[in-house]
């Protein structure tokens, strides 16, 4: 089953042509249009873009689960989307928001001029970021996702609250000097994201989404599972860490 929300899922080239009628009637009824349906149809299937793994909005197959299509187009304001269940066997790859951030590096102020200065924050408080949204999009594609006043989605997972303050007063400075919005999510235990500015906030409980829906958590709870050495995912030494994996992976299939 998938799991982990934002997690690129690639499929095979069957599957998508299986799946392209369902795609296309989940697109939006403003959307369902001979003009539409032919731009996603070639993207789907000729660019052969990612899916993104996503909470289940109605029956999936079993073992598998829901991914949601991001087209690099919009109808006004509004970028085309639609989502479909998926099996486990139509899966081919899959790629974490923190091995596309691997990619975004190598790509640097091609992609966005802010990179490299993310890459300086990780290293400089000790938190592992993750790329997500348009701009992620936009690295394995190579597709117009972004535009000059795109916001930066990252997702970022800590050693505790100290480095994540750290991180706040960091990502500020560079939003501060570039213009730049970003919109974090903290990566807690048991698929849980988490509003970086809610839980910093002191509030009492914040708001938690998981690939099944929302929560709230309690603030004891917070502090107990981002106490010190109680990092949520493999060790940067590891060899199976996702920025050494990727090193040894292709990106894209």
């Amino acid at each position: 089953m998938l799991c982990n929300r934002h997690t690129l899922i690639y499929l095979g080239d069957a599957a998508r042509a299986a799946l392209l009628p369902a795609v296309i009637a989940g697109l939006p009824e403003p959307m369902r249009n001979a003009r539409i349906e032919g731009q996603v149809t070639d993207t789907l299937l000729g660019e052969r873009i990612p899916g993104i793994a996503c909470r289940p909005t109605g029956p999936c197959p079993q073992g598998g689960g829901q991914i949601g299509f991001s087209f690099p187009f919009r109808v006004g304001a509004a970028r085309v989307r639609s989502a479909v269940g998926v099996s486990p066997a139509q899966i081919t790859a899959t790629l974490t928001p923190w091995e596309v951030m691997v990619l975004a590096e190598t790509l640097g102020d091609t992609l966005h001029p802010a990179i490299e200065e993310l890459r300086r924050i990780s290293v400089a408080t000790g938190v592992e970021i993750g790329l997500i949204g348009s701009v992620a999009l936009q690295a394995v594609t190579g597709l117009g996702y972004t535009r000059p006043d795109s916001d930066i989605d990252l997702v970022v997972r800590a050693t505790c609250l100290e480095h994540l303050h750290a991180l706040a007063a960091a990502v500020h400075d560079l939003t501060l000097c570039t213009g730049t919005a970003l919109d974090i999510e903290v990566a807690l235990a048991g698929g849980i994201g988490a509003k970086l500015n809610e839980l910093l906030s002191g509030s009492d409980a914040v708001l938690g989404k998981t690939i099944a829906g929302v929560e709230l958590i309690p603030r004891a709870r917070i502090n107990a599972i981002l106490a010190p050495g109680a990092l949520q995912g493999v060790p940067v030494s590891d060899p199976q860490h996702p920025k050494k994996q990727a090193e040894r992976r292709r990106l894209w299939m």
